[in-house]
């Protein structure tokens, strides 16, 4: 889909939606693209049948790869989201991802592998940059002794008011509880409660009781 259809596209979703179909870029039977929002250069790499993109009104998608191998993935993006780059992959089947009402995004991968798996952003979100969330290890681990795999995967949920710090990485079967921090750099392996602030490799409580705010405020 070239950069000029897609503005002329998306300036007329604006008025009422509609869905979108594309030769370049989307292979497959009834794959769906419903778009209220506004898209950037974001390349779309999809080859599988009756996918589905929902892509609310207000939500800016930039600098975005959206690559999905399989059948029957969704991908949902809330109202007044705004992702300024990074990819959202998607393997094999029944896969999801959800990013909620006014979630913000600098730039992340989020990869989301292995039948009916998901990637839940709760609402007002905040991702930094160089951000990395996983499902799985894309890759099998195996017991040498019975040959059965031991590294199953498991599904990634913040919840709501979740602050994540710079090239902070977020492996699989993890909860971040709302209002939560996590400092930058930290690798994040379980999961962490609500109102704390996590730090370290892997990444471990420091503080409790905490919220926060997008805005600087001088009450020290």
């Amino acid at each position: 889909m070239s950069s000029h259809l897609i503005s002329r596209l998306i300036r007329f979703s604006k008025r009422q939606l509609r869905r979108l179909t594309s030769k370049n870029g989307i292979a497959g039977q009834r794959n769906k693209l419903w778009i209220k929002g506004r898209l950037h250069q974001v390349r779309f790499d999809i080859q599988g049948d009756d996918n589905l993109i929902e892509v609310e009104e207000g939500a800016i998608l930039s600098n975005l790869k959206i690559y999905m191998r399989g059948d029957h993935h969704q991908l949902k993006i809330g109202k007044q989201v705004n992702v300024g780059g990074g990819s959202f992959w998607f393997e094999d089947e029944y896969c999801t991802i959800v990013l909620g009402d006014y979630t913000t995004v600098e730039s992340a991968h989020l990869a989301v592998t292995e039948p009916r798996r998901r990637i839940i952003l709760g609402e007002d979100c905040m991702l930094a940059t160089n951000i990395e969330i996983r499902t799985g290890d894309s890759h099998s681990i195996t017991d040498v002794n019975t040959g059965k795999r031991i590294n199953p995967p498991g599904d990634v949920v913040l919840e709501n008011h979740v602050w994540i710090g710079a090239n902070a990485v977020i492996l699989k079967n993890v909860t971040i509880g709302t209002n939560s921090i996590v400092a930058t750099n930290s690798v994040v392996t379980k999961n962490i409660p609500s109102s704390s602030v996590s730090a370290g490799q892997p990444a471990q409580v420091v503080k409790s009781g905490v919220s926060w705010l997008r805005e600087r405020i001088n009450n020290y």
